[in-house]
């Protein structure tokens, strides 16, 4: 875990963590914006009847948010091509009014899409715009995909990833703000699809005067079953998107996120195992709907409670049960959503989590910092989601930014489970192929999506990961990729002799294309690592298969137990960190 100095608001038990921990941001750096992705956008339908709307009376966003018994499907144009969800809402205590009844949820979904596409976009009532808006009986132009280089080709690759958006308490997707966030996502390569929550159909209550404790008290089961609806809505939103004719079939059902926010965070944290508080006097708190189908989420000044209420159990101590890759993206000076509760139920997370803090930033959301959320949001969901094009993000891109360049004042407050010292190794049946990674994001790609082939084989060595934590005279470990057998398998191999590496990367002709420093390493000298050091072996497979492919390996035992396979021993390849 990496706790930022900067930070000083009261920190609950975790400054003591600073003296030992600060060092490791300086191997972290400021990294520049992220520009907007390539994609066109398009939107599915959400055409409204002006003429009704007249009529019924209210203004657009009393039914966007809910307000008065009205919801926005009661002014839509076009209903029967609007998407929809409709969940059974189950018969438990955690919903006293809406027990065993089906609820409706408007779904409006942006995704990429082409030049084919010639839809016009659409005007709001309040005017915001819906770009290349579907029309009745028009399908969703959904952009082709072409597969990545991975052998063979994981299933789903020509399909995008899905993220499920939950919008914040009394909003809705159609507000500028939440637009933004769709469109934006869109266009990196995701169908993004999100609810009109309609919170007020449920509770008449702003999260900005949550203070007034005499209503809060008298509406608490209220208030539950409104938070309780929301990841069931959730998961409805993904069921739908799934079965849906035109989109299900352009959907990876191995890629899907979620990002929310402040009501819409603290969502995703309840999708991912959280328990919610079920009672004002004594913080007990109970499961409510969760999606193992969502492999990363977002939170955007995420909702973790009050100062007298938390929202995950007294403390937050459910807040452990998460063990899915999360960012929490929150404002120093959020009164509504306190940074010392978000800090509580993050730092309780038991798997891959970071909370990035917005110095003297409240409780909103303005387009003067979509460079610096969004320079954590994609590379957070390319290292753990994927497809997100090069060039817009990397996986490694995550692991060591510190902040955002220009802009806000932002920082990585909490890092949990950064890059571990060591290299991990995975093995595919189907190719018969050995690969390793010292990213943990890379490696927690490969753990969350086992279609593509890949499982750990148990074997390790120590690596430095920086230069600056490496011995003097440490070398650079160059990683390579190589696609061969007619296109159809690839493999990546490993120098951290400089001048092989100089050699390989001129020898075009034999197909390895250079990926950059792996990790660092000191070179053994006459065949031999320094006292202590461990040496790495490589061998090589003599190109069996079709394909070449090279294992590294720290035990002698292993390199002759694949020598009496038909590998061959090329030595000491490197000398791993003690």
């Amino acid at each position: 875990m990496l706790l930022n100095q900067k930070f000083l608001m009261p920190c609950y038990g975790l400054c003591m963590l600073v003296a030992a921990l600060s060092a490791q941001a300086e191997t972290r750096v400021e990294m520049d914006p992220v520009a907007p992705g390539p994609y066109q956008v398009s939107c599915s339908n959400l055409a409204h009847d002006i003429g009704k709307l007249n009529l019924l009376g209210g203004s657009v966003v009393d039914y966007w948010s809910g307000r008065d018994g009205r919801y926005v499907s009661d002014i839509l144009l076009e209903p029967d091509d609007t998407l929809k969800a409709s969940p059974l809402v189950p018969n438990e205590g955690l919903y006293p009014r809406r027990r065993n009844s089906t609820v409706d949820f408007t779904i409006l979904a942006c995704y990429p899409t082409d030049e084919t596409n010639l839809s016009p976009d659409y005007v709001l009532p309040d005017g915001q715009i819906i770009p290349r808006m579907q029309r009745a009986g028009q399908p969703p132009i959904v952009a082709g995909r072409a597969c990545i280089a991975a052998f063979p080709a994981p299933p789903g690759c020509t399909r995008w990833p899905l993220l499920a958006f939950s919008h914040g308490l009394g909003s809705s997707p159609a507000d500028d703000k939440s637009i933004e966030f769709l469109v934006r996502l869109a266009s990196y390569g995701y169908i993004v699809a999100a609810p009109f929550h309609g919170d007020a159909r449920f509770l008449r209550l702003d999260l900005s005067d949550i203070g007034d404790l005499i209503y809060l008290i008298r509406n608490f089961d209220e208030f539950v079953e409104l938070q309780a609806l929301r990841p069931l809505a959730m998961k409805s939103v993904i069921d739908a998107m799934l079965e849906h004719p035109g989109f299900g079939s352009k959907i990876d059902q191995d890629r899907i996120g979620g990002i929310g926010a402040s009501l819409g965070g603290e969502t995703m944290i309840l999708l991912l195992g959280a328990h919610l508080t079920k009672s004002y006097s004594n913080y007990s708190s109970t499961p409510t709907v969760t999606d193992p189908r969502i492999k990363a989420a977002v939170g955007y000044a995420p909702y973790a409670g009050q100062k007298y209420l938390p929202a995950f159990g007294d403390e937050n101590v459910t807040a452990g049960y998460v063990s899915t890759p999360y960012l929490a993206i929150s404002g120093t000076a959020d009164s509504v959503s306190p940074m010392h509760r978000i800090i509580e139920a993050v730092s309780r997370f038991r798997g891959t989590h970071y909370l990035v803090a917005l110095s003297d930033i409240g409780h909103t959301y303005e387009a003067a910092y979509a460079d610096d959320v969004f320079g954590w949001v994609v590379p957070f969901f390319a290292a753990y989601l994927g497809g997100v094009d090069p060039g817009y993000a990397s996986q490694g891109q995550l692991m060591q930014q510190l902040n955002i360049r220009g802009g806000l004042d932002d920082y990585l407050l909490i890092a949990h489970d950064a890059p571990p010292p060591h290299s991990v190794e995975f093995y595919h049946a189907g190719i018969d192929h050995y690969f390793m990674t010292a990213s943990t994001a890379e490696a927690a790609f490969l753990d969350n999506n086992p279609g593509w082939g890949w499982s750990r084989t148990g074997k390790t060595f120590n690596v430095w990961l920086t230069q600056s934590s490496a011995p003097g005279g440490a070398s650079p470990v160059c990683r390579f990729y190589g696609v061969f057998a007619n296109g159809t398998q690839g493999s990546h191999f490993y120098t951290a002799d400089p001048d092989e590496c100089a050699y390989v990367k001129g020898r075009l002709e034999w197909g390895w294309g250079y990926e950059g420093v792996a990790f660092y390493a000191v070179l053994p000298a006459g065949g031999s690592c320094q006292s202590g050091a461990p040496p790495i072996y490589r061998v090589y497979n003599n190109g069996m298969g079709g394909a070449p492919n090279h294992r590294y390996l720290a035990s002698q035992a292993d390199v002759n137990a694949m020598v009496a396979q038909g590998w061959v021993p090329e030595g000491v390849a490197f000398c791993g960190a003690q």
